[in-house]
């Protein structure tokens, strides 16, 4: 079998209305796109890592980190209504080559593993699947989810989906480049689910957000087992 050609993306806009800054900011000493670098340098599978991004200071981080972005990414392609699959498709575009799969890892989940990563691209390859997205479970079990009516009534979240209700956590995405073009989303019909644990899943858009990480993040990264059991449902 011929190793399927694999590109990351790692989109890196300068702007960011919840948390100015925050890709090139420090967590742990480390800017906080330096954490998905560094995962996604140590994955046996990624071919080529490329940082897609508008803004000096996060290129400056990601060359620091071994991975000069190879092109700027355009202002339209980089405001707060831009679509990140534009923007991934840009960098495809950009960069040539012929790509089997594209892997979109973005800065603001600091804290999945490289074994994460790997183990989304080998369920992606081995199921032979268009694309493939990481869930977690709920904070909260789905009865505590509600809608508010109109006139302000409560009405609580009843639906029977026939399985447990999980959210997409953004930590992981693969799809083929083909379906990627030709659907120009990250998923496509016949997506399927892998499940990484909830506190690997932390997403960043607000400063409670970075805090709270840069809290959790030296007990997650230690694998201690007595919190992650607390925190776990």
């Amino acid at each position: 079998m011929v190793k399927p050609r694999i590109m990351a993306v790692v989109p890196a806009r300068g702007g960011s209305k919840g948390l100015p800054g925050k890709n090139a900011r420090p967590l742990l000493g480390k800017p906080l796109i330096a954490w998905t670098l560094e995962a996604a340098k140590a994955s046996r599978h990624i071919d080529q890592i490329v940082v897609s991004t508008d803004d000096d200071a996060i290129a400056q981080a990601a060359a620091d980190a071994g991975f000069p972005p190879p092109f700027r990414r355009p202002t339209h392609l980089a405001g707060d209504t831009s679509s990140v699959v534009d923007a991934t498709i840009h960098a495809m575009e950009t960069l040539g080559g012929a790509w089997d799969y594209v892997v979109l890892l973005q800065p603001t989940s600091p804290l999945r593993l490289t074994s994460d990563i790997d183990a989304v691209i080998e369920r992606c390859i081995e199921a032979d699947a268009p694309a493939v997205v990481t869930v977690s479970s709920l904070p909260k079990p789905r009865n505590f989810l509600c809608t508010i009516g109109p006139s302000g009534t409560l009405d609580r979240f009843d639906a029977d989906f026939g399985g447990e209700v999980m959210m997409l956590n953004g930590a992981v995405y693969i799809i083929r480049a083909s379906a990627l073009l030709e659907e120009r989303k990250f998923t496509p019909r016949g997506t399927l689910a892998f499940t990484t644990p909830f506190e690997r899943a932390w997403d960043i858009d607000s400063l409670y957000d970075f805090a709270a990480c840069e809290a959790l993040a030296p007990k997650i990264l230690a694998n201690e087992p007595a919190f992650l059991n607390a925190v776990r449902r």
